[in-house]
């Protein structure tokens, strides 16, 4: 049986597969297109804040189902999202299975603590918990984005093991992402990912990210 609220996550970030992969794939060819000078390795620290604001940009026109832009865009290009019921954090990840350390600080330690998901077998009484979750966005070099979403339980140090309860990819569309299969483990959520050719377009890293 899967975990009721895995299931709730799972539905309400389907809702973001189609407009979060349309916005960045759309930032990466504009961005690619206007400033190809800037494509090297040394301002990839660069393009990674203008993909933001390009991708902030296309989703304040985006229909995003019950989801809206939260937070405060002019703080260093963050994106927030919130659909009432969960918030979302997209941060940038560096590979396939990389989550960002929190750091030293203080509100990010805390966006991090989510309790543990509850037993497969309890179903809370009174509707989802109010998650905070990350979106991990990757871009490769055919301009192609992937996304991870992941749920954190706590905080550790650069170089240590993430601590988390549930990594699942964010797949292109709602109906593929309601396809997968999530199989309940001892202290986490796997995920039984369907073929390649199922996916669509392997597995839509490219082996390289920024």
């Amino acid at each position: 049986m899967v975990n009721g609220e895995v299931a709730r996550i799972c539905d309400a970030t389907a809702h973001l597969c189609e407009p979060l992969h349309d916005a960045f794939a759309y930032a990466h060819q504009r961005h690619s297109e206007q400033l190809p000078e800037l494509q090297g390795p040394s301002h990839g620290w660069l393009r990674s804040h203008m993909v933001r604001g390009l991708v902030h940009h296309r989703l304040l026109k985006a229909s995003l189902g019950p989801w809206t832009l939260s937070g405060n865009h002019r703080r260093n290009g963050e994106l927030w999202l919130t659909d009432g019921d969960y918030r979302v954090r997209l941060l940038h990840g560096f590979s396939d299975d990389h989550v960002p350390p929190p750091g030293s600080n203080h509100a990010r330690r805390a966006y991090y603590r989510n309790l543990p998901l509850p037993p497969a077998f309890q179903v809370p009484a009174f509707g989802p918990e109010n998650n905070k979750l990350l979106i991990l966005w990757r871009v490769g070099p055919d301009g192609a984005p992937a996304f991870r979403v992941v749920r954190t339980t706590g905080t550790w140090k650069f170089g240590a093991t993430a601590e988390v309860d549930l990594d699942f990819p964010l797949m292109p569309t709602a109906g593929e992402l309601r396809k997968l299969r999530f199989e309940p483990q001892d202290d986490s959520i796997e995920l039984d990912l369907p073929d390649n050719e199922e996916m669509g377009d392997g597995d839509g890293t490219g082996g390289f990210s920024w």
